[in-house]
C-alpha cells in the first residue's frame, strides 16, 4: 500500500499542492455542474478550521494520484454527523464531489463513503440549528434598557441572520448564500451605486467573489459582521460605559462601541480600521450606533459591496423579543453611492450554547504558501 512507502517529506511536498484558498467562495473554486467520483485510500486527514481536508491516493491505471478533498469547515461538518475519528488514515473511501475550475487534482465533497458502507454527507449550510420555541419578553437590565447579549446563568449567542447580503430596503432580488446574484442585471436593484462602484461589484460577482479579503483572513469589517456563519456575541460592560461585538468567524475580531458620551473623532485623527469607531447612546429600546474611521481593505457585506474610506454608518440595534436581534444600518459614502441607503436584517438567538472555537488561519493554504516563499 503506497501509505507504506510515502515518506514524510513526499506528504508534505502533497499537502502543499493543495488548494490555494482554504477560505474562500466554494462557488469560485468549484462547478457545482461537473461531478467525479473518487475511490481510495486516505493518506492524511486534517480536521480543522478554516476547511477541513482530506487526502486520497487513487489508482489511475496502475499509477495513485494524490487528490485533495475539501469540506467545510469542522463547525459545519459536527452538525451534519461528523467527527475528529470519522476517517482514519489508511481507511478506503468513496468520494462524491465536484471538481475544481482550474482542472487541478482538487475537488469539493459532497459526500463520503466509508469501506463500512457508512455515507457522510458534506453537503452543509451556514445555518445553526436552533429549537424551536416561543420566544419570550426582551431581557432587561435593572434600569429598563433590553439586554443585548447574555443573562446571568445563561450561555448563547447571535447567529443566521435572515439576509445574505445589504440590500436597499425597497428591493427584492434573489442571491446565494454567499451574496451572488442570480441575475447580475439585478445589481442595479443592490443599492445605488456610483458608475465606478456598480462596475467593481459587478466584477466581484462576475468573479464569483474570488478576491474577498476574507480568504486571506481578513476580518468581516463594518456590518458584515452580522452577516458572518459562526454568530456573534454581544458583551455589555454599562459599568464601562461600553459595548463589544465579538465575531465567531474571522480570527475572533471584536468590535467596541462607546456609550460614554465621547465625540467621533475627526477625520484627521486616528486610524482607519476594519471596524472603525463607534459611538452609541439608547434611544428608548434601541441602541443607536454612529461609526466611521474605516479602511477600504473589507467588503462591507457579503456578495462584495465597495465603499470608501468616506463611509459612515448609523445603526440601530433592538431586541423585539427574547428570539430576535434587529439590525438596521444606513449607509452614508458619497465616493461609493450616489444617496444614503437603509438595508436591514434579523439574528436569531442561539441558546444553551458557546462560540466554537474557529480561527481562519489554523489551516489556510494561501497563507502557508505565500510564508514558505
Amino acid at each position: 500500500m503506497r501509505m507504506q512507502t510515502l515518506g514524510l517529506t513526499t506528504l508534505g511536498l502533497v499537502i502543499a499542492a493543495a488548494p490555494v484558498w482554504a477560505h474562500h467562495s466554494m462557488t469560485a473554486m468549484f462547478d457545482d455542474k461537473k461531478s467525479v467520483t473518487l475511490k481510495g485510500a486516505v493518506i492524511a486527514y486534517e480536521w480543522q478550521n478554516p476547511h477541513v481536508f482530506i487526502y486520497v491516493d487513487v489508482d489511475s491505471g496502475g499509477t495513485s494520484t494524490t487528490w485533495a478533498v475539501e469540506m467545510p469547515s469542522r463547525i459545519e461538518l459536527k452538525r451534519v454527523g461528523w467527527a475528529r475519528d470519522s476517517v482514519k488514515i489508511g481507511d478506503m473511501i468513496a468520494v462524491e464531489a465536484n471538481q475544481a475550475r482550474d482542472g487541478s487534482k482538487k475537488v469539493e465533497a459532497k459526500s463520503v463513503t466509508l469501506a463500512s458502507g457508512k455515507k457522510l454527507t458534506a453537503i452543509t449550510t451556514d445555518t445553526v440549528p436552533v429549537p424551536k420555541t416561543a420566544p419570550k419578553a426582551t431581557p432587561r437590565w435593572r434600569d429598563g434598557h433590553p439586554r443585548l447579549g447574555n443573562i446571568p446563568g445563561e450561555t448563547g449567542y447571535w447567529a443566521n441572520p435572515s439576509e445574505p447580503s445589504l440590500l436597499q430596503n425597497t428591493s427584492k432580488v434573489r442571491m446565494n448564500s454567499e451574496g451572488i446574484l442570480a441575475n447580475l442585471n439585478d445589481s442595479e436593484k443592490v443599492a445605488p451605486f456610483q458608475p465606478w462602484a456598480k462596475g467593481l461589484y459587478e466584477y466581484r460577482q462576475r468573479n464569483l467573489l474570488r478576491d474577498d479579503p476574507m480568504a486571506s483572513c481578513l476580518p468581516p469589517g463594518g456590518p458584515r459582521q452580522f452577516q458572518a456563519p459562526y454568530g456573534l456575541q454581544i458583551v455589555e460592560q454599562p459599568e464601562r460605559q461600553r459595548v463589544f461585538v465579538m465575531s465567531g468567524g474571522g480570527n475572533r475580531n471584536w468590535r467596541l462601541i462607546w456609550l460614554d458620551g465621547r465625540p467621533l473623532p475627526k477625520p484627521d485623527e486616528g486610524v482607519a480600521s476594519y471596524f472603525g469607531n463607534s459611538v452609541g447612546k439608547w434611544d428608548g429600546d434601541t441602541l443607536v450606533v454612529d461609526a466611521i474611521g474605516y479602511n477600504e481593505r473589507f467588503w462591507f457585506s457579503n456578495g462584495g459591496l465597495p465603499h470608501t474610506e468616506n463611509l459612515k454608518l448609523n445603526e440601530k440595534i433592538s431586541r423585539p423579543d427574547s428570539n430576535t436581534l434587529k439590525y438596521e444600518v444606513t449607509i452614508d459614502d458619497p465616493g461609493a453611492y450616489t444617496r444614503p441607503w437603509t438595508s436591514a436584517l434579523t439574528l436569531q438567538w442561539v441558546p444553551n450554547q458557546e462560540l466554537e472555537e474557529y480561527f481562519c488561519d489554523d489551516n489556510n493554504k494561501d497563507m502557508e504558501r505565500q510564508a514558505a516563499k
